[in-house]
């Protein structure tokens, strides 16, 4: 994740929390502790926010009518569409559920919000490191990291190779939430790293209920590997943004689409 990339994340979670400490920041970004001091020294300088022992506080505006913040940091409004799909699913799971929760942004927040409920007896199957570092103190979720090769993506690090999928073998989900690189009416879903292939396969077949955790910029694209078609998959999360063709595809082919 670029510098500004990880402003704006730093930037919105201190508009709705007021405050965060740095290893919070860390699990958010995907970045080091020694990478988010930085950062936050930076912003602090540039009046961006206050910079505290072990982590930042929000900047209060000194009326209701300022609406400050540098346009680049506004210019890409991608995590606040994320943001609001991955709270519409924390909200999907129940208590005792045992659910698979793939790797990036929208299920890094998942997480978050998955978190802070008061949900009790959740088991969390997951290769996204960064999820298991914003679970690991949650007395009530159990995890279960699967093995593999160690992939570090711009927002997430990942445990995935061809052995990934025989850990699973024996495990059935209630409900399983991962994310797409691409959509497309002609493709289908497509993702960029082919290595995920065989989980996402194992996913679709092994779990009652499937989530697709998709925002707008990841339609009308087409990445390296194929996935599946677009009607493999029974239930996507999405912005009510999202163009008129794919609501009236997904209507007609039975897709259950939750709008954010």
């Amino acid at each position: 994740m670029l510098a500004v990339e990880r402003q704006k994340v730093i930037l919105e979670y201190l508009k709705e929390h007021n405050i965060a400490t740095t290893k919070e920041l860390s699990i958010l970004t995907g970045a080091s502790l020694a990478t988010l001091r930085r950062d936050l020294n930076s912003m602090d300088q540039e009046g961006l926010l206050i910079k505290t022992h072990g982590g930042a506080q929000k900047i209060q505006e000194k009326n209701s009518d300022s609406n400050y913040s540098p346009a680049h940091l506004e210019s890409d409004s991608f995590l606040e569409l994320k943001n609001a799909i991955a709270k519409k699913a924390a909200e999907l799971i129940q208590s005792n559920d045992i659910v698979f929760i793939g790797a990036g942004m929208t299920c890094n927040l998942l997480c978050h919000y998955l978190n802070n409920s008061d949900k009790e007896g959740i088991t969390v199957v997951t290769t996204n490191v960064t999820a298991v570092m914003a679970l690991a103190s949650n007395p009530r979720i159990s995890i279960l990291l699967l093995g593999g090769n160690i992939h570090v993506g711009t927002n997430h690090v990942e445990t995935l190779d061809e052995y990934t999928v025989q850990s699973l073998e024996k495990l059935y989900f209630d409900k399983a939430f991962f994310t797409v690189d691409g959509i497309d009416l002609n493709y289908g879903y497509s993702i960029i790293n082919r290595a995920q292939l065989p989980l996402y396969n194992h996913l679709i077949e092994n779990s009652s209920q499937i989530y697709l955790l998709a925002n707008n910029g990841k339609f009308n694209l087409r990445t390296f590997t194929y996935l599946c078609d677009m009607d493999s998959i029974p239930n996507i999360i999405t912005n009510n943004t999202v163009e008129k063709s794919y609501l009236t595809y997904y209507k007609e082919h039975g897709i259950h689409v939750f709008t954010v």
